[in-house]
């Protein structure tokens, strides 16, 4: 079962999207309310994804900013009447995990709210040709591994050191005996690691290290297992899941 916030201006427009989501069984809508309160309702129910709709992307963006402060946030689906390339940009710089048109939401929000639960990326097809236009371009490529060791630049050498083995999918305790802590200390600082980052997974973990070109500790020291990156993923791109049609 996914839990759902809901965030929207008008209750007929959150009765609207409480249906559409509540006639899959696999989602609940555990709490709903106003642009404004998405970090006291995030805090109270700690659902697994918050939808907000806005009819403008800086509203849209705000929202956004709110909830990536709260620690360990849910994974975010914003809906807007108006985006630009910009707008859009910047929220995917702030872990948008889903961008969908208010307009034509309702027939997309089932598979965008499965797809943010797990670590996806939910994009109206308008936003994402145009995410894959800016993906084909080198310079673009470039300024996803800077934004990505920049984020690494963020955390301490130990908390590299974390992530980069999350990254090579090792496990709490398997971290703990590389790095010859306690598994409860590997935890600790993966909670830290996801809040400093924005993120709520071992997969947008292992996402932004690969964005970064360490593949795990073989661009941290000598363990070797850089070689361990998926075939068939040479650039380090997260796959994503984009709307069709």
């Amino acid at each position: 079962m996914i839990r759902i916030v809901l965030v929207a201006r008008h209750q007929l427009e959150r009765a609207r999207i409480r249906t559409t989501l509540e006639a899959d069984h696999r989602h609940r809508v555990v709490a709903e309310g106003v642009p404004g309160q998405e970090c006291d309702l995030v805090c109270r129910s700690r659902p697994d994804v918050v939808i907000v709709s806005q009819p403008e992307e800086g509203a849209a963006l705000g929202a956004l900013k709110r909830i990536t402060e709260i620690p360990a946030p849910p994974a975010a689906l914003l809906l807007a009447d108006r985006l630009t390339r910009d707008g859009v940009r910047r929220l995917l710089r702030l872990r948008a995990a889903g961008i969908l048109h208010r307009t034509t939401a309702s027939r997309h929000l089932p598979w965008a709210v499965h797809a943010a639960a797990h670590g996806g990326l939910a994009l109206a097809p308008g936003l994402a040709r145009d995410l894959a236009d800016t993906s084909a371009e080198p310079a673009g490529a470039a300024a996803e591994q800077a934004r990505a060791q920049a984020l690494l630049g963020e955390l301490s050498p130990r908390e590299r050191e974390v992530i980069a083995l999350a990254g090579d999918g090792l496990s709490n305790p398997e971290i703990a005996a590389t790095l010859t802590i306690s598994a409860d200390t590997a935890k600790d600082h993966l909670h830290h690691i996801y809040a400093k980052l924005g993120i709520r997974s071992r997969l947008q973990a292992a996402r932004i290290v690969w964005q970064a070109g360490l593949g795990g500790l073989g661009g941290l020291g000598d363990s070797g297992r850089g070689s361990d990156r998926p075939a068939g993923n040479p650039g380090g791109h997260f796959p994503s899941v984009i709307c069709s049609g």
